[in-house]
């Protein structure tokens, strides 16, 4: 997974308290990441953050999750965190795709870690 240049800069944002990634972000999009990207490729749906776990020292776990319904007929090649201001934490492009029909659940779990 690659961090964005933008994101470099929330997250040393958030060792002071400003905002957190509130949304994950699902795209069609298959373009190499680059640490300068400010959106996904394509994006076609984001759910809010709905659990954050902190619970091992320097890490944080971001999970957003997709009923059958919503997610259904989705293609799946991108995806990244994104803040309230829409500002894109990170992007993770996928070497295939992923085909929703209906019968599944999506959970996207993102986790950061820090070495200081």
């Amino acid at each position: 997974m690659g961090i964005t240049t933008n994101g470099l800069s929330v997250i040393a944002a958030n060792m002071t308290g400003s905002a957190l990634p509130t949304y994950i972000a699902i795209g069609i999009g298959s373009d190499v990441y680059a640490s300068g990207n400010i959106a996904l490729d394509a994006e076609s749906d984001r759910n809010q953050i709905n659990s954050t776990d902190l619970t091992t020292p320097k890490e944080v776990t971001f999970i957003a999750n997709w009923s059958p319904q919503e997610i259904s007929g989705t293609i799946l090649h991108e995806f990244g965190a994104i803040t309230t201001g829409s500002t894109l934490i990170n992007r993770e492009v996928l070497t295939g795709s992923l085909v929703f029909d209906g019968e599944q659940e999506l959970q996207i779990q993102q986790t950061y870690t820090f070495n200081i």
